[in-house]
Order: C-alpha cells, then sequence, then structure tokens
C-alpha cells in the first residue's frame, strides 16, 4: 500500500443544516460533541497503528460545521495527528462558519495547529443568504474574514456560491468584488446544484423554486473567471483559484490520485495498492452509531471496495482532468483522448491533456468518459 500523507478528519455537527446541503450533517446534536471528539480521537490512534501513514503533508478537518468544536477540541484532536506523524510545514485546514469567527477562537485555532481557514462565505447578498438559510449576514461573512487575518491566519480561503436564484450577474460580480477586497489567499466559487434528497430538492420538484438557466449560471461563472485572474489569483482548477504558493494542497493531493486516510462519520479513506488497484472505505454515516463503534473498537467500517488497475487508472484520469494547468493520468487511454480533442473538449500539450473552455463547461461529461467498461469493483461491508 502506498504510504498516505493525507488526513480528512469530519465532523458532522451544525447548527442548522441549510436546504441546499447534502453533506453527511445534523442539526440539534451539538451535545455529542464531546463523545464525537473522543471517538475521533481514538480512530486516530488506531488508525495510526494499523496504516502506513505519514509524515502527513496535509490535514483537513471538514464538515458539517467543524468551526464549532472548541479550540481545546480541536486542540485534542491535532495532538492526536501528531502522534501519527505530521510533517513540518504541513498544511492543516479547518473550515469555519463567520458565526463562529472569533478572536478568542482563532487564537486557539492557530495555537492547536490550524494554519488554513476555509470560511463558509456563499454570499453576502441579504436575499440570496436568506434563500440558502444561512444564519450569518454579508457583514459578518466580511468581519469574520477580517478577524481571521488580524488574529494571524495569512492563508483564507472563501467559499462562494454562484447561479443562486434572485441573484443577478451585477450582485454576483459585487460579492466577488468585496471579498476580492478582503486579500483572501484563496477563493472557491461552487455551482449551486440540486441534489434530489435535500430540501432545495423538493421545492425545485414542486415548482416552488426555479433554478437559473444553464447559460446565466454560466455567465456568472466566466465573469468570475475573468475578474479573480485579474486580481492575480491563478485559475488552477474548475472551481478555485489561488494567489501564487497558496493552492489547496489537500485537495490537489486529491485531484492528483493520491491516497488519504478519513477518518469520523461517513468519511471516505482511498488507498492506492501495489498492485495498481485502488481500494475505498467508507465509515458509519449516524454520529450515534459513529461514537459507539469507533469508541469501542477505534474502527468504524462500514464497507469498502476494490477498483481494478483499469478501473483506478480510468478514476485517476476523471478527476485529474480537472486540472486546469494538464493532467498526465489519461495517458493511458488514447482512443478516448482522441475523440475528445476531436470534439472540442481537450488540448494535448507536451503529453498532458488539459480541459478547453468547452471541456470545462463539460467537465463531468469529459471525465466519465475515461470510466471505460470493466469489471464491476469488488464491494464488501465493514
Amino acid at each position: 500500500m502506498e504510504r498516505i500523507h493525507s488526513l480528512y478528519l469530519h465532523v458532522p455537527f451544525c447548527t442548522w443544516v441549510c436546504k441546499y446541503c447534502d453533506f453527511n450533517a445534523y442539526a440539534v446534536l451539538e451535545g455529542l460533541i464531546p463523545p464525537y471528539v473522543e471517538a475521533l480521537s481514538h480512530e486516530i490512534d488506531i488508525a495510526g497503528t494499523e496504516l502506513p501513514i505519514g509524515p502527513l503533508e496535509t490535514v483537513f478537518i471538514g464538515g458539517g460545521t467543524p468551526s464549532l468544536l472548541t479550540a481545546a477540541q480541536v486542540r485534542q484532536v491535532m495532538e492526536r495527528v501528531r502522534a501519527i506523524g505530521l510533517a513540518p510545514g504541513a498544511e492543516v485546514t479547518l473550515e469555519a462558519n463567520p458565526s463562529n469567527i472569533t478572536g478568542p477562537n482563532v487564537e486557539g485555532w492557530l495555537a492547536a495547529g490550524v494554519n488554513r481557514l476555509s470560511i463558509g462565505v456563499q454570499s453576502l447578498q441579504p436575499d440570496a443568504l436568506r434563500f440558502l438559510e444561512r444564519l450569518h449576514s454579508g457583514m459578518d461573512a466580511i468581519a469574520a474574514i477580517r478577524t481571521a487575518r488580524a488574529g494571524g491566519f495569512a492563508n483564507v480561503n472563501a467559499d462562494l456560491l454562484f447561479g443562486v436564484p434572485g441573484v443577478n450577474l451585477a450582485a454576483w460580480l459585487d460579492t466577488l468584488e468585496a471579498v476580492l477586497a478582503e486579500g483572501v489567499q484563496h477563493l472557491s466559487a461552487y455551482e449551486l446544484t440540486v441534489e434530489s434528497a435535500t430540501r432545495l430538492g423538493q421545492e425545485v420538484r414542486t415548482g416552488l423554486v426555479r433554478m437559473p438557466d444553464a447559460d446565466d449560471q454560466l455567465e456568472q461563472y466566466w465573469a468570475a473567471a475573468a475578474r479573480l485572474e485579474a486580481a492575480g489569483l491563478a485559475h488552477y482548477e474548475i472551481s478555485n483559484w489561488a494567489q501564487p504558493g497558496y493552492t489547496c494542497r489537500h485537495n490537489l493531493a486529491a485531484w492528483n490520485y493520491e491516497s488519504y486516510l478519513g477518518c469520523g462519520a461517513g468519511a471516505h479513506s482511498m488507498f492506492r495498492l501495489d498492485d495498481g488497484s485502488t481500494e475505498r472505505r467508507w465509515n458509519l454515516k449516524g454520529p450515534h452509531a459513529y461514537i459507539k463503534q469507533a469508541s469501542e473498537t477505534g474502527r468504524a467500517l462500514d464497507g469498502a471496495e476494490t477498483l481494478s488497475p483499469e478501473r483506478a487508472r480510468g478514476e485517476a484520469a476523471m478527476i485529474g482532468v480537472r486540472l486546469l494547468d494538464g493532467t498526465g493520468s489519461a495517458r493511458d487511454f488514447p482512443e478516448e483522448r482522441r475523440r475528445l480533442v476531436g470534439a472540442g473538449l481537450l488540448l494535448e500539450d507536451n503529453h498532458l491533456v488539459r480541459l478547453t473552455r468547452r471541456g470545462v463547461e463539460l467537465a463531468n461529461q469529459v471525465g466519465a468518459a475515461f470510466l471505460v467498461e470493466v469489471a464491476s469493483p469488488q464491494q464488501r461491508k465493514g
């Protein structure tokens, strides 16, 4: 098995689950946080004895709302991470809601070893924030960025959503300008997608909400790309821009198809095996079940599958093609590559392939083209 240099830690608790959210997140369970942190700590400990981990180059604490953890709880988790091997200069990211970003919290997170903050801004427009059911205002979000930077965070990401009903191009660009003015080092802009199992999905199905059409969404996307690049942020992945030296190392590792360990409720892991195959594992999703199992055994496996070497190469190409500087992961698929180049969706450049503008717009279809028909992966329950 390839050594594991990236660790994802999932914290599934939220004060409120927004209607568009399809992540493994739960509201009104914050009383479970203390036993959850103990269970998570135990899972990290056991993983360190059973897997070839470290030194860890990246740690990403996501959710949910990890910023609901106290500074002491973040410190406890990070102490366990250090015990299994944290590299000097490792990137340690914490996702945070604006309402949790206070001076004392910033100080505590930094002291615990967090050095990158990813702030869930989503929008600065009052109507959009109400529609999205966010619990902060635009002013709260700007204040949070300022508090993080003033408190010592030199690497701050802002997450934004485009394609929100009722937000026109001018309002979207106003949000971008205001966030850029705060000097963030990284910005992620995601299209608001409708997942069928969410409350937003139900509202769209019943006609209560009408989403913007594809042309409007693309207009907002390309306008953002132009503005962000003009501001000096490189467009390095379909939804991500960064100042030089501030790409998200954790996500880059995943896009480059490197092994990672996931701990926490519903967390996924991916391990590259010596024969070229890939093993994927996933944990129990429910916090109660996770706490019980991880507390007792240090493990919370719900299932696993092994992908053949052929399927693994296809998956690597599907993911890697999202990197806009190009990827070599498609080299094993000459027929698919030629077809996509001929269709104007890919460009070949010095043994790499990269998406054209049209390819970016159809990136999911382009990536899926590399998942050629092979034997189904072998699945098993944990």
